[in-house]
C-alpha cells in the first residue's frame, strides 16, 4: 500500500508543475508588458531627457543656402518644436522638407512665368500693327527710345527675368509695352517743327534757325 500512495503522489506533483514552454510564453508576456511602445514621436526620442534638445539647429543640405527670410522662419519655428516635443532629427527632416518644397515652388514659379513671357513675344509677331514684314525697323523705333530715355532699371525690367535679373518682367517681349513705346518713339520723329505763335514752320525756317549765319550772308545788302 505504500508503494501505490507514492507513485499517487510523484503523479500528483507531475501534473502541477508548469511545462517549460508555458513558463517561457508567461516571461516573454511579462516582459512585453514592462516595455513601452516607441514611437517617431515618444518622449526619449531625442537627445534630451524627455527626447527634446535643449537647442534645436538645422544644418542645409549640400549646395543649399537658405535666405535671411527663411532663416528667420526657422528660428520661428523652433518654439513650435519645442511645444510639440519633436526631436533633433524631426526638426531637421521637417525643416528640410519644407525649404525644399518652398524652393521648387519658386522654381516652378519662375518657369511659368518665363513660358508666358515667351508666349508674349508671338502676339509681337502676330499683331498687325508692330507684326508682319515690319517688325525688325518697328522694333529698330522701339529700341532707340528706350536706349535714348530709359536708363539701367528700365532695361533690367525690359528684359526676361533670370540668376542675373530678379527684377525682370519681361516687357521687351509685351505687346501692351511694345506699342506704347513704338507710338511714342513714332509721335517724336513725325512730329512737324512748331513755331512760337502755333503755326507750322517750314523747313527754310528750320534752316535758318539752325544755321542763322548762313542766311544772314544770303540777305541783300
Amino acid at each position: 500500500m505504500a508503494e501505490e500512495e507514492e507513485v499517487v503522489v510523484e503523479e500528483e506533483a507531475t501534473e502541477e508543475a508548469p511545462e517549460p514552454q508555458e513558463q517561457n510564453a508567461e516571461a516573454a508576456e511579462e516582459s512585453a508588458a514592462s516595455d513601452d511602445t516607441k514611437t517617431l514621436l515618444s518622449d526619449d526620442g531625442g537627445d534630451g531627457a524627455d527626447g527634446v534638445p535643449e537647442e534645436y539647429e538645422f544644418t542645409p543640405p549640400e549646395d543649399f543656402d537658405l535666405s535671411e527670410e527663411a532663416q528667420k522662419k526657422v528660428e520661428t519655428f523652433k518654439d513650435a518644436a519645442k511645444e510639440m516635443k519633436l526631436s533633433q532629427d524631426q526638426f531637421q527632416s521637417l525643416v528640410e522638407y519644407e525649404a525644399q518644397a518652398t524652393m521648387q515652388a519658386q522654381v516652378d514659379q519662375a518657369n511659368a512665368y518665363i513660358d508666358r513671357v515667351n508666349s508674349w513675344a508671338d502676339d509681337v509677331k502676330a499683331d498687325n500693327e508692330l507684326g508682319g514684314g515690319s517688325l525688325q525697323s518697328n522694333l529698330a523705333v522701339i529700341k532707340k527710345v528706350t536706349d535714348e530715355f530709359g536708363g539701367d532699371d528700365l532695361k533690367s525690367l525690359i528684359d526676361a527675368p533670370g540668376p542675373n535679373n530678379i527684377d525682370g518682367l519681361g516687357l521687351g517681349n509685351n505687346l501692351a509695352f511694345l506699342r506704347f513705346v513704338y507710338r511714342m518713339g513714332k509721335s517724336i520723329t513725325d512730329a512737324p517743327l512748331i513755331e512760337g505763335d502755333g503755326h507750322k514752320a517750314s523747313n527754310e525756317d528750320a534752316l535758318q534757325r539752325m544755321y542763322p549765319s548762313m542766311f544772314n550772308e544770303q540777305q541783300p545788302s
